[in-house]
């Protein structure tokens, strides 16, 4: 029986949202079968590892072990706490939560939450100044964004706002709300301490509270899902400086980490296998009403391994595209430092006469010459090595062509190229030798391979019944987890009558979680049957939720998505297959006995001959099980031992370690 949704704000969240559409906003999720596959966020994946299942609401990552619903997916990729995730969920599916108030609702929301309440007041306070009609300060904010062809629909959806000519509006708003106890989007106002830490307001030189921007073009800065983390104030006034004020980093805002455009980029970047860097806010927005909507900009920083793992999930391509000026010529050779030994093809654009984007787009042709610009990019490669190439046609001979190979490859060193996977840097060997005109074979010093010894032994007879042991351990581990798998899939067959020997009943009275022996299996089905004792057992995902141990916990919902996959086959009886996976799992247990039995009779010290000769019979009427034959204490009355052989003097009645110095 699984819990009826609907019972709780948690249930109604989950249940209406769709997990693949979700996950696909982050990653490139492609259809196999009945399910999505995709590359892992949480790890460095180079091939697709993540499983996407929608009709259980769950994914998990076969390499990395990552797993969960769509609030641990939130939880884990963006560092949210429960509440967070679970609001943001909300506020997709149109679900209004129970709302828990006074303290006890305060103290449940924790900081990042109270931060990106505060980011989304101002961000609500900026647009409606813009957007004012009677404000100077709309009508100024509104004049410029027109010169630079921004219309309000843009503006709107870039979430542009302005700050008023003023001291404390903003501070002025907060403390008026908190002081009517004003409800938000239904969310209590943050005080105005977390307004500061946000950096949206700060104390005088009075010790007063004012606003941080004043007088400016608000950019908001939003994360993957669309919500504000920050803000990019630019000046109007040109005595101001600095042209630029940006948020400080926060709990929900790190620079190195966050891309202007993403969430307005990604199924562009997605569908288009490409992504185009530039490095300003306004260039970004040129571009894509331009109709070039695969682009996003950095914040005033390099590129970061952070950036390249990001654009990763979504592309193939990233094509930098800088200024042509020193500044940025060097920001490109950062960026493919950066992106050098990463999974990402990268190459570099520069516009013509030295050009922002936002310029050229403004001439005439200028969205063709732009898009002949980005098919002429340049890959990252030939570029970094040009100066290299230049220098071997001018060499005068062999040892001054050679010290450039050796300059070529400390520099590929340097950039990390022996951590690059296998057939990827043979590409790149091969790439950068023909950029230089030397065999691949100068340039490919990578890592000695090693042959591991194999191990030898004096004891082989010890040897072969060890690996007996291991393959009769490996089938009762196996036949546990094609019980427990079967059972996460589809819950319902816990409450099925299966048929034993010792008679019909369900599998969770068959079975106690004691007679587990595999760690895993054994958890999940104590948690099985506690929470059955406790009226009803949940479905795969909750169960799972319930393991505390991490790395029991990546290993059980890897066994519960193979069990969906097995139950998900149209001809085959999943009630059929659980009464199989049972039976097997019945006669290992069994099995297992027996050997136990075989080794106790054959270690146990007899007293008479009469008691070693029963003893024998019982052994060999246990079968011939192969599995049974170890290391044993032997039994020895007389010159009979236990295990049938006789070894000498009748007068020593002891017994010791077979196989061990007498």
């Amino acid at each position: 029986m699984s819990t009826p949704s609907g019972t709780n704000d948690r249930d109604r969240v989950l249940e209406a949202t769709d997990i693949v559409s979700l996950v696909a906003e982050q990653i490139r999720l492609d259809p196999k079968g009945d399910e999505f596959v995709g590359l892992c966020p949480f790890h460095e994946d180079s091939k697709p590892s993540m499983y996407v299942v929608p009709r259980k609401g769950f994914y998990h990552c076969f390499a990395c072990g990552a797993h969960g619903n769509a609030i641990d997916f939130l939880m884990n990729l963006h560092r949210m706490e429960f509440l967070e995730a679970l609001e943001t969920l909300a506020g997709r599916a149109g679900i209004e939560l129970t709302r828990i108030g006074g303290a006890e609702g305060r103290a449940s929301a924790g900081r990042r939450t109270l931060l990106l309440r505060a980011n989304a007041l101002a961000a609500k306070f900026f647009g409606r100044m813009l957007t004012e009609e009677d404000g100077d300060s709309g009508r100024l904010g509104r004049s410029i964004l027109e010169e630079r062809g921004i219309d309000s629909e843009t503006a709107e959806k870039f979430g542009l706002g302005m700050a008023p000519d003023a001291w404390s509006t903003l501070v002025d708003r907060v403390e008026s709300f908190r002081r009517d106890s004003t409800m938000v989007d239904g969310d209590e106002v943050p005080d105005l301490e977390i307004f500061e830490a946000a950096g949206l307001v700060r104390p005088s030189k009075r010790g007063t509270m004012i606003d941080a921007f004043r007088n400016r073009l608000i950019f908001a800065i939003r994360d993957e899902l669309g919500r504000p983390i920050a803000f990019g104030a630019r000046k109007i006034d040109p005595e101001d400086e600095p042209k630029y004020l940006n948020s400080p980093e926060s709990d929900v805002f790190h620079k190195g980490g966050t891309m202007y455009g993403l969430d307005l980029a990604a199924k562009s970047i997605a569908k288009t296998r490409t992504a185009i860097i530039c490095e300003g806010y306004t260039d970004v927005i040129a571009l894509h009403i331009a109709g070039f909507e695969n682009v996003v900009a950095t914040l005033g920083t390099a590129l970061t391994r952070h950036h390249a793992d990001r654009l990763g999930r979504f592309c193939d391509t990233v094509i930098l595209l800088f200024d042509g000026d020193l500044a940025g010529q060097r920001a490109a050779d950062r960026a493919v430092e950066v992106f050098f030994a990463s999974t990402v093809d990268v190459k570099l654009c520069t516009l013509p006469d030295g050009l922002d984007p936002d310029e050229l787009l403004r001439r005439d042709g200028g969205p063709a010459q732009f898009e002949k610009a980005i098919a002429s990019s340049i890959d990252a490669p030939v570029a970094l090595l040009a100066d290299f190439r230049k220098a071997l046609d001018s060499a005068g001979g062999v040892s001054a062509r050679q010290r450039i190979v050796d300059d070529v490859i400390n520099r590929l060193n340097g950039l990390g190229l022996d951590g690059v996977a296998g057939v990827r840097r043979s590409f790149i060997i091969d790439q950068i030798a023909g950029i230089l005109g030397v065999p691949a074979s100068m340039l490919d010093h990578g890592p000695r391979r090693f042959t591991p010894r194999a191990a030898e032994t004096e004891d082989h007879e010890d040897t072969r019944e060890l690996a007996v042991m291991i393959r009769a351990a490996g089938g009762r581990r196996r036949a546990e987890e094609s019980v427990v798998r079967l059972a996460l899939a589809d819950t319902a067959l816990l409450s099925r009558t299966i048929s034993m020997q010792t008679g019909d009943a369900t599998a969770l009275q068959q079975f106690e979680h004691t007679r587990f022996e595999d760690p895993p299996c054994r958890e999940a089905w104590r948690i099985m049957e506690a929470t059955a004792s406790a009226g009803s057992i949940p479905e795969g995902p909750d169960l799972i939720a319930a393991i505390e141990d991490e790395g029991i916990g990546c290993i059980v919902s890897a066994l519960f998505v193979e069990g969906l996959r097995e139950v998900s086959v149209p001809e085959v009886d999943t009630a059929e297959l659980f009464q199989q996976a049972a039976d097997t799992l019945q006669a290992a247990i069994e099995r297992d006995g027996r050997l136990a039995d075989r080794s106790d009779l054959a270690s146990r010290p007899v007293a008479s001959a009469a008691e070693a000769l029963a003893a024998i019979n019982k052994i060999r009427a246990s079968g011939s099980d192969p599995a049974a034959i170890g290391r044993r204490r032997v039994g020895r009355v007389g010159g009979m031992f236990t295990d049938g052989s006789y070894r000498g003097d009748p007068s020593m009645p002891t017994s010791f370690d077979a196989g061990s110095p007498e």
